[in-house]
């Protein structure tokens, strides 16, 4: 059986495939008493009955499975360098109680201020053994990697 390759997915198929995955593998009425393949040949059906208009390509069984086994594999990773990022946030005295502004977080993360590499290391200098910066207060990856060496395992990502 020769199959056809289809094309890479668009971010709306992601959001779409994600919410579909959510919407089967929680309904209570099917419950937890199915197996594999039916649960993906519900996601399948799903999905592809379900699509918005604009998402016009239909996605086969094992393209969704191997699709959403890669979004959960990075989420997971990035869940970790998160709650990594947190307890080192946490060691900081100035934020003892942990990061109180996570509900604000999706809105300003993408700000050219923290996304900008270049003004964010270019104002920096050598101050006790890490690297302040003239431009804001935000550590570089190598003043994080000089206070907690075992971070930059997570910096080459």
């Amino acid at each position: 059986m020769s199959t056809k390759r289809t094309s890479s997915y668009t971010h709306a198929e992601d959001t779409h495939l994600c919410h579909t995955y959510l919407d089967v593998s929680q309904n209570r009425i099917i419950g937890i008493y199915q197996s594999k393949d039916m649960f993906w040949a519900r996601v399948k059906n799903d999905y592809n009955n379900n699509k918005p208009n604009f998402i016009t390509e239909l996605r086969n069984k094992r393209s969704l499975q191997c699709h959403m086994q890669t979004i959960l594999t990075a989420i997971g990773k990035f869940r970790g360098c998160m709650n990594q990022a947190k307890i080192l946030l946490a060691q900081d005295n100035k934020y003892k109680y942990g990061f109180k502004f996570e509900h604000v977080w999706p809105i300003l993360k993408d700000m050219q201020k923290f996304t900008d590499n270049d003004t964010a290391t270019s104002g920096s200098r050598r101050e006790s053994g890490h690297f302040v910066s003239s431009q804001d207060d935000s550590p570089t990856p190598e003043s994080l990697t000089m206070t907690y060496p075992r971070l930059s395992s997570f910096l080459r990502i």
